[in-house]
């Protein structure tokens, strides 16, 4: 039976491919699978990544410069800041103070440093007369703490409608804290232990230049800063400068405890001459002071 005239394109058309095919072989893209001549030259050029160049100018980074303490005429000479001041007293005393507390009695307007060493021995540090709160906000009875001091001329003090007058606290403030049984401590309603220039009082301000007696908003002023901050130092330690909006401070190395006790003595007309004779043990320890700086 011969083949139909139809028929002859699709035959002509499939020897086309079978031709093609072997042609090609195993050359080509249709085939399964490469011969070895063409993959070794579709080899695959290796791709290196080349480490980039650093920058001709690197990023600069910014570096804050170091604190400079303020120069503080309490400061003994030689030394450039109170934690040199500490280093130094803690090594010459030979010992540590276990615990150091500060105590402050209404009744007589005393104020007592303390440190208690190791074999509960009780050393009496610095003593001074004060001023404390007057009769419309009396100083707070209690404990509190003291982590931290503000003890260069820096420091200052914000009003009520946080005005910053400086100068006032004369170089010395040490905010009084209240803890709780967590350790985490807040300011006791901004009261402090601080020093007081009167020539820093503004014009107008109601405020006693007092330094002994019933006379302050609440806070313990102290007539002779430099020596009270001296022995709070030299017996707790402090750490590096740190500084704020209040002024330069130091942290204590260990927190010295505020004992606030007894009551105000009730002064009448009758006893003038106890105020009187306050007066003159408190001008005599100024003096006293006052010769010690030039020793």
């Amino acid at each position: 039976m011969g083949l139909k005239p139809y028929c002859l394109p699709i035959c002509s058309l499939c020897a086309i491919l079978i031709t093609t095919f072997s042609a090609y072989g195993a050359d080509s893209s249709y085939a399964r699978e490469t011969s070895p001549a063409v993959a070794e030259r579709i080899q695959p050029v290796p791709y290196t990544i080349e480490p980039e160049k650093p920058s001709e100018e690197p990023e600069s980074i910014y570096v804050p410069p170091p604190l400079t303490a303020p120069n503080d005429p309490c400061l003994p000479q030689l030394y450039t800041n109170w934690q040199e001041f500490a280093q130094e007293g803690r090594e010459n005393r030979g010992f540590e103070f276990k615990t150091i507390r500060i105590l402050i009695d209404r009744n007589r307007f005393e104020l007592l440093v303390e440190g208690t060493t190791n074999d509960n021995t009780v050393h009496d540090i610095y003593r001074t007369f004060i001023a404390l709160g007057d009769v419309h906000s009396p100083t707070p009875d209690g404990s509190f703490l003291i982590n931290h001091v503000y003890c260069y001329p820096d420091v200052v003090f914000f009003d009520a409608s946080g005005q910053p007058i400086p100068g006032l606290y004369n170089g010395f403030f040490a905010p009084l804290l209240v803890c709780d049984a967590r350790g985490r401590c807040q300011r006791h309603r901004e009261l402090g232990i601080h020093g007081l220039q009167a020539a820093a009082i503004p014009p107008g301000r109601h405020i006693s230049p007092a330094t002994f007696g019933a006379v302050s908003a609440g806070c313990i002023r102290v007539p002779d800063p430099c020596s009270l901050k001296k022995a709070i130092i030299a017996a707790a330690g402090v750490g590096p400068l740190k500084q704020n909006d209040r002024g330069s401070y130091h942290w204590l190395k260990k927190p010295v405890e505020v004992v606030i006790g007894d009551s105000y003595s009730v002064y009448e007309e009758s006893d003038l001459a106890s105020i009187i004779q306050g007066g003159l043990t408190h001008v005599q320890e100024g003096l006293k002071n006052l010769f010690d700086v030039f020793r």
